[in-house]
């Protein structure tokens, strides 16, 4: 007889493309996608309500054998210690057909009130820091990933491939299997094939003032240079750019707002000062709700072209219209 799975999962840390994977791994065992929909939650920690939660985490699935919720940044409005007792209540009382899965986009230290609850609970819960490579971890990232998906890079490619897509975990999928489809899977991914295929550093001036342009509410300029963009790069791989730069733009605010430096938003990043220094300049001149809620709204977006809601191109479109009015 199997043992029974954890019913709390948290995942925490920066890298957010592994824990999506993470939680797909999770949804693909609740059996075929309408039946994986139906028992599937999903909530933002910002509108958290905790009544609410008790009941909607402790419902019967409905024709599966488990109840999947998932809940966003779930501590961010949980300052109190009475607010995180009762949490603690509830998620103790769970049933094991319940799956509950706590993402929080940032690393949580071991003297973190929720990560000491989850080391005291034994098998009822799981849990994984998911930290974003760096360097030469992404480069082994990027040979490990690579062959998961059936083919092989060159060392000298995986590094030069690091070195255009920074600390972007998501980026970095994306061309791995644009490459990986160049080379037909047939031979190892070369210098030259990154050279010639992967995204080029040359297109990052008209990205930062496509950024510039969005974070200035100028929606005639944004709306043109995203134009230009798209005549060089897919609309998914545009978007998902933007999910990953507005991540970026949300943590420099949070060194701002803690009184960092621009050399304290590089070591904190871990990406080209250059970078960095345009993610501090935009940082500046907006505030951490604005940011916040253009990061959630791009996440809802994610969701819905994933659901095929929505294209790829018509999400871009309604994005910059609404976050240059």
């Amino acid at each position: 007889m199997s043992e029974n799975p954890p019913v709390v999962y948290l995942l925490h840390g920066e890298d957010e493309f592994a824990m999506a994977q993470f939680i797909e791994q999770i949804s693909g065992k609740l059996g075929e996608p309408a039946t994986a929909d139906m028992n599937t939650t999903r909530l933002e920690g910002n509108t958290l309500d905790l009544e609410k939660l008790a009941g909607m985490a402790g419902a019967t699935p409905f024709l599966a054998s488990r109840r999947l919720v998932i809940i966003d940044n779930p501590t961010r409005r949980l300052s109190q210690k009475a607010q995180q007792d009762r949490f603690i209540q509830i998620i103790e009382n769970l049933p094991a057909s319940t799956a509950l899965v706590l993402v929080e986009n940032k690393n949580l230290k071991e003297s973190h009130w929720l990560v000491k609850w989850s080391r005291s609970s034994g098998k009822r819960a799981f849990i994984k820091a998911f930290s974003v490579p760096k360097g030469g971890a992404m480069a082994n990232w990027i040979r490990t990933h690579a062959k998961k998906q059936g083919g092989e890079f060159a060392h000298q490619a995986a590094s030069l491939l690091a070195e255009l897509v920074g600390s972007d975990v998501r980026q970095a999928a994306l061309e791995i299997d644009k490459l990986l489809a160049y080379v037909n899977y047939s031979r190892p991914v070369e210098m030259d094939d990154v050279d010639h295929v992967a995204a080029s550093t040359s297109g990052q001036g008209d990205y930062f003032a496509f950024m510039d342009a969005l974070g200035n509410g100028n929606g005639r300029a944004a709306m043109d240079m995203m134009h230009k963009l798209l005549e060089e790069q897919e609309p998914l791989q545009l978007f998902f750019g933007l999910i990953g730069q507005f991540r970026l733009l949300l943590l420099t605010r949070e060194v701002i707002e803690e009184g960092g430096t621009e050399a304290s938003a590089v070591e904190a990043l871990g990406i080209h000062p250059f970078r960095a220094k345009k993610l501090y300049g935009h940082a500046k001149s907006l505030n951490l709700n604005t940011l916040e809620a253009i990061y959630h709204r791009l996440l809802d977006y994610d969701a819905e072209i994933k659901t095929g809601k929505i294209k790829p191109e018509l999400a871009l479109d309604t994005l910059v219209a609404t976050l240059t009015i």
